[in-house]
């Protein structure tokens, strides 16, 4: 996957097709960035608009998807953010989040897949997604590794030989 990094195996020639591992991390997390916001606030606006003044009244609140929806996107508003920053910044400590968050959005998707009795059309988009995330996982990560060992490169070797 890591176009130039020879700590990673590298699964394709080029990373994120046609870019270099840089600009491909920068164009992942700012896609994800607008995907999240977008869920962010289109769950907000679903929830606005079918389950209106929810707490004045005595009735339950709405379904948990929404809700649950809005949590996981706001915190992966802040890891895209981290992603893009990070990027621009060389610092990979500010990749951790997204790595360490992908799993679980992976493991919401399973268990939401699970949760709607396998519609075929909700399975193929999740599907969809997760081999989306797997994939922006790995390119994070290769670039990660790249950042977090070029230092190592940078040093000169110094060999003492008696």
């Amino acid at each position: 996957m890591a176009c130039r990094c020879k700590y990673f195996i590298k699964i394709l020639n080029k990373c994120c097709f046609c870019f270099s591992l840089r600009t491909g991390t920068l164009l992942l997390g700012c896609i994800f960035l607008t995907w999240f916001v977008y869920l962010c606030l289109g769950s907000a606006f679903l929830m606005e608009c079918i389950f209106p003044n929810e707490y004045q009244r005595e009735v339950y609140g709405p379904p948990a998807a929404p809700k649950t929806t809005m949590v996981f996107s706001f915190f992966g508003i802040i890891a895209a953010a981290m992603v893009c920053i990070g990027v621009h910044n060389n610092n990979e400590l500010l990749f951790v989040p997204f790595l360490v968050l992908t799993p679980f959005y992976i493991l919401a998707h399973i268990l939401a897949m699970i949760v709607y009795a396998f519609v075929w059309v909700i399975v193929i988009l999740f599907v969809i997604t997760i081999l989306v995330m797997i994939y922006a996982w790995m390119v994070i990560f290769s670039y990660f590794t790249e950042l977090h060992y070029a230092f190592d490169d940078e040093q000169p070797q110094h060999t003492t030989y008696i």
